[in-house]
């Protein structure tokens, strides 16, 4: 398909490749990329279909522009593409980064990716000696996975094919996973890449004729959670699922019921967030907070460069580069350090004591004007040459006169809410493109306005566009509605935004006032 450029498009010939491909797939063959950076290249197949250029460039862009600790969580665990490669003007595919040797494992006397699959059935002669996690393992799994959905679903992209072959996880602790088949991942409402692919007996009944949509995915969610926790291949929402022995009883409780409201009308499937809270062992309310988990070490950087770098052709920039320590399109905190992403491996095996946690993500700010002077007595006045020789000079204050000490501001409902552990673990579960200050400034705004503000009153008060603000606050609520209680709501079409004051306090603010002296 002939498209526009984009800044990440690269020439055909100009590749660098191994005379051998890696593989090949029903829609491209994939070959590795001679340099360093990992990087394989995923050449589309003319049986595959018209390829979407302007889809792919969107995906690839997307990638590009996220926050650092975003793109770090997106480029460690998925196989996202990082530039489109053109003949000419007509797109042939694109790059990736290669999977990580780590996600490979002895089968059958071959080494194999290291696929879902094997999760979910009884090991058989071939794989019988492939490590097998324990069942705090598959919980960290299927949180990892819950994560992942959650953060591209927050972002708007619909994953289509969610099943045992596309997903990878790492056979040894601490657990990881990667996602294969990225290309086939689309934004919502929008065109895919190519005809999208769809795995047997990992269908949605209830897909609608347009396609895959958020619903689908949340389904299709609904499946990996209980086939993975029941080591079952085959059982559907709507049917009994026998969940291994062992799991915690409020994680199985949680589970089971979760996995019956899949079975449920389209809309009402759970999401990738509460899933999380589910596989976590969160309650409603935490009379006694659990401990910190250990915050596994980020993803080691990965530097992609095209090879030929001695050509004319520019080089890709890394989007697991760390060298530098801040991003400046990431969110900040209020005192201006930049915000801590926590990576997507949550270990769930025995942390060390953590670090105590600071009491505030958010340190309150006093207005300038209010700040007290300490300047040094007042000189004599200048003269004004307006006042008559006559008019006595204004008496000068005394010298030890001192302006009266600001009392210290009380935190605001917004503040008070970002400080709370709750929020601290509704963020971990789910990080998102909304910053703490902008979660404030909403809090405060609706709490001003009785609890309710439309979407476009918002976007001013948050100072975003109106459109990447319904998208806001669908991040918002992820972060908000802990447990699936509507905290806060769309309303009117997604027109209006309202709060539940009472609910938010009793989620995030009660168990703070009873912790109290």
């Amino acid at each position: 398909m002939v498209s526009g450029t984009s800044p990440h498009d690269r020439q055909r010939a100009l590749l660098m490749l191994e005379p051998e491909p890696l593989g090949e797939g029903g829609q491209g063959v994939v070959t590795r990329v001679h340099g360093p950076g990992s990087l394989v290249y995923k050449e589309y197949m003319p049986q595959a279909g018209t390829v979407n250029g302007h889809a792919l460039a969107d995906l690839v862009n997307f990638g590009h522009s996220l926050p650092l600790g975003e793109r770090q969580l997106l480029f460690a665990h998925c196989a996202w593409p990082v530039a489109r490669i053109l003949h000419g003007d007509r797109v042939t595919g694109f790059l990736m980064r290669e999977v990580p040797g780590e996600f490979r494992g002895t089968i059958g006397g071959k080494s194999k990716l290291v696929e879902l699959q094997y999760l979910l059935y009884t090991p058989n002669w071939s794989w019988q000696d492939l490590h097998q996690p324990d069942l705090a393992g598959r919980v960290t799994i299927a949180l990892l996975a819950t994560q992942l959905v959650d953060l591209l679903h927050g972002h708007g992209f619909v994953l289509g094919d969610i099943s045992l072959r596309n997903l990878l996880w790492r056979p040894s602790p601490p657990y990881r996973i990667f996602v294969l088949d990225c290309d086939g991942f689309r934004r919502h409402g929008g065109e895919p890449v190519l005809r999208q692919a769809h795995t047997p007996d990992w269908d949605d009944p209830h897909q609608p004729a347009t396609g895959p949509d958020l619903d689908t995915d949340r389904y299709k969610l609904a499946l990996l959670m209980g086939r993975l926790l029941a080591r079952d291949a085959y059982v559907r929402p709507g049917q009994d699922v026998e969940l291994l022995a062992g799991l915690d009883p409020y994680v199985a409780a949680a589970v089971t019921e979760l996995f019956a409201q899949a079975a449920g009308p389209r809309g009402l499937r759970p999401t990738a967030a509460e899933w999380a809270q589910a596989v976590r062992g969160r309650r409603r309310i935490l009379l006694k907070r659990p401990p910190v988990r250990q915050v596994a070490t980020p993803p080691e950087r990965v530097d992609i460069h095209l090879p030929g770098d001695e050509r004319p052709s520019q080089p890709i920039r890394s989007p697991l580069d760390n060298r530098a320590s801040t991003d400046t399109s990431s969110p900040r905190t209020s005192s201006g350090e930049p915000r801590i992403y926590v990576p997507i491996s949550l270990p769930l095996s025995a942390p060390p004591s953590p670090p105590r946690r600071l009491p505030s993500l958010v340190t309150p700010s006093v207005p300038r004007e209010n700040t007290p002077a300490t300047s040094a007595p007042a000189g004599p006045a200048a003269p004004n040459r307006s006042r008559t020789l006559r008019e006595p000079a204004a008496p000068k204050p005394p010298s030890m006169l001192r302006a009266p000490a600001t009392p210290p501001r009380s935190q605001t409902l917004g503040e008070r809410v970002v400080a709370s552990d709750v929020f601290a673990d509704q963020r971990r579960a789910s990080p998102g493109s909304i910053s703490d200050d902008k979660v404030i400034l909403l809090l405060d705004g609706l709490e001003a306005r009785g609890g309710r503000l439309a979407v476009t009153e918002v976007a001013r008060l948050i100072g975003e566009p109106v459109d990447r603000t319904r998208l806001l606050m669908t991040v918002a609520k992820r972060l908000l509605n802990v447990d699936g209680y509507d905290v806060l709501t769309l309303k009117d079409g997604d027109q209006t935004v309202d709060l539940n004051r009472g609910l938010l306090e009793e989620q995030f603010l009660d168990e703070d006032e009873e912790a109290g002296p």
